[in-house]
C-alpha cells in the first residue's frame, strides 16, 4: 500500500472552563475497558484520504471517519461525506481559508448545527494522561477523537508503514503541526488511529509525549441504538448549552 503523508491542521487546543473531564458526567463508575478493542477492523470499506493531502482539512476528516466507525459498529447507516463534501465543510468552517480548526470548535458546530446531515448528542474532553479514561471512551463510546502533535519523524516512520514510536534522540525532533485523528482501537503495545487514509499504529508512551487533546464523543448513531450509557446526558447538555 502507498501511504502519502498528508497535511496538519489542528490548531492548538482550547477548552471551554463550563466543560469537564467525562468522568464528571458518569453516573457511575465506568466499569473497566476491555484488554483490546479494535473497531477500525469493522470499517471493511476502508478509509478514504478526505482532501486531507491538498488541504489541512484534519479535524474534519477525522470526523468523517469516525462516522463511518460508528455506522460500522451499530449498522445505521448515516450519511457519510465524500471528499468534496469535507473539504467544503472544511473552509465553509474556516471561512474559506486553508487556516485549520480547534477541535472544540468543530464538536460546538458539529453538534448545534451538524455535520453532513449528521449531529452529535454532546462531548466531554478525556485527560490525555488517563490511559484507562482513553481505553473507556474508545470501548463503550466507538471511539475518541483526538489531537497529537506530529514530529518530523512520525511522517517519515507513515510513508514506511512503520508504528510511531518514540526513537534516539526524539526530543530533538522538530514538531511538524497538530494533527487531528480519530483512535479507534487499542491493546497491549498500541494504540490504533485513522490518518491520510490508513490505519496506523502508535506507542503508548509515543501518544504520553504527543498527545495535547482528547474528546469523548456521544455520537447519533449510538444514540438511535441505545448504546449511551454511563453518563448523565442531561447534565452534559446543560453544560454544552451554557457554551
Amino acid at each position: 500500500m502507498n501511504r502519502k503523508v498528508g497535511m496538519m491542521g489542528k490548531l492548538r487546543p482550547q477548552f471551554p472552563t463550563a466543560l469537564h473531564d467525562m468522568h464528571y458526567y458518569a453516573t457511575a463508575p465506568l466499569p473497566k475497558p476491555p484488554a483490546e478493542v479494535d473497531h477500525a477492523k469493522t470499517v471493511t470499506a476502508g478509509f478514504p484520504m478526505d482532501g486531507n493531502d491538498q488541504y489541512g482539512d484534519c479535524t474534519m476528516a477525522a470526523a468523517a471517519h469516525l462516522i463511518q466507525a460508528w455506522n460500522a459498529q451499530t449498522g445505521i447507516d448515516l450519511p457519510v461525506p465524500a471528499d468534496t463534501d469535507v473539504i467544503a465543510q472544511y473552509l465553509k468552517l474556516s471561512h474559506g481559508k486553508d487556516s485549520g480548526l480547534v477541535e472544540s470548535h468543530v464538536l460546538k458546530s458539529w453538534m448545534s448545527e451538524g455535520l453532513w446531515e449528521n449531529k452529535i448528542v454532546g462531548y466531554a474532553p478525556v485527560n490525555v494522561h488517563s490511559l484507562e479514561g482513553l481505553k473507556q471512551a474508545i470501548a463503550y463510546f466507538g471511539g475518541v477523537y483526538v489531537g497529537v502533535q506530529v514530529p518530523k519523524n512520525a511522517e517519515i516512520q507513515f510513508a514506511d508503514g512503520r508504528p510511531w514510536a518514540l526513537e534516539p534522540d526524539w526530543q530533538a525532533e522538530p514538531i511538524q503541526g497538530g494533527h487531528a485523528v480519530p483512535i479507534l482501537g487499542y491493546d497491549g503495545r498500541w494504540m490504533y488511529c485513522v490518518t491520510w487514509g490508513a490505519v496506523q499504529k502508535m506507542t503508548w508512551d509515543w501518544w504520553s509525549v504527543y498527545g495535547d487533546e482528547a474528546w469523548v464523543i456521544l455520537s447519533e448513531e449510538f444514540q438511535q441504538a441505545g448504546k449511551i450509557g454511563g453518563l448523565d446526558v442531561a447534565m452534559l447538555k446543560a453544560d454544552l448549552a451554557s457554551l
